[in-house]
């Protein structure tokens, strides 16, 4: 929402903060929601997208101080603007399949279209999953959805046959009846990250950090259960049935960057831009 960017460009105490409806974002949502920002001090001004491409270009035009995105698209933004991760996120993805499918395991998936993101941390798990089945990567098709709430609505509506997705848009698509054939695990590539411009000074960075800490340790109360479901409902734009009843997983706090996680990502990045995707 350039709109919104636009409007806090000259407050230069206001940290900008571009986020989209990925469960690393919760507490960020939560830190505004309940107003834990404001009692931290730490002014914050949030600019909600639905896509990662949406968020390259917030940093690109320099409307978001930081932003929730992946290893890889640090990698290719890297170069034209100083952008520099901050934090890991434990983000699992997940490979979605159409429920009318008889597809029960990926080498079965030829000629059918898996949704990702290109050039993401999707597109690698695609790749990482046709690898270890032996698939050819040109047996499959992938359309690139970059909307995630879209890519949950097409699966939805029976216009793709399997989608690459996170939380909590996977399991939504699990309780219609959808087929989850993997999800990655935190003892695996973690691509996801917090990542900040040079606008972000070193003290915010670590307040932000904070923030998300303390948001976290407060959302595992029982009591911020209706806070949470209400985030849901209002950014993540679940149905009211799939936001009450989906089951409340605790949200990892951000974590050290791992260099092996960095050079996986760069190493993808460059095997990937050599051939045609």
């Amino acid at each position: 929402m350039p709109s919104q960017a636009d409007s806090t460009a000259a407050d230069t105490t206001v940290l900008r903060v571009a986020v989209m409806p990925a469960m690393s974002c919760m507490p960020v949502f939560y830190a505004e929601r309940s107003g834990l920002s404001d009692s931290l001090g730490l002014g914050m001004r949030l600019l909600r997208y639905q896509a990662q491409m949406d968020i390259d270009t917030a940093i690109l035009r320099g409307h978001a101080d930081i932003a929730f995105t992946d290893l890889i698209r640090i990698a290719r933004l890297s170069k034209e603007v100083e952008l520099s991760p901050i934090a890991s996120c434990d983000e699992p993805l997940s490979l979605i399949s159409l429920k009318t499918k008889r597809v029960k395991r990926i080498n079965q998936m030829k000629e059918q279209m898996v949704a990702v993101s290109r050039l993401s941390a999707t597109d690698y798990w695609c790749d990482r999953l046709l690898d270890s089945s032996r698939t050819s990567h040109d047996d499959i098709y992938r359309p690139q959805v970059n909307d995630v709430r879209l890519r949950a609505e097409m699966l939805r509506q029976g216009l793709i046959d399997a989608a690459m997705m996170g939380e909590p848009f996977a399991t939504w698509m699990t309780m219609l009846g959808h087929k989850r054939l993997y999800q990655s695990g935190d003892k695996q590539p973690r691509l996801y990250a917090w990542a900040a411009r040079s606008s972000a000074t070193p003290r915010q960075r670590a307040a932000f950090v904070g923030m998300i800490e303390t948001a976290v340790a407060l959302m595992e109360r029982d009591s911020q259960a209706v806070v949470v479901r209400d985030i849901l409902r209002h950014e993540y734009q679940l149905p009211a049935e799939a936001a009450d009843s989906i089951k409340l997983l605790p949200v990892p706090a951000p974590a050290a960057l791992r260099q092996s996680d960095r050079q996986e990502a760069a190493g993808w990045l460059a095997k990937r831009t050599r051939r045609k995707p």
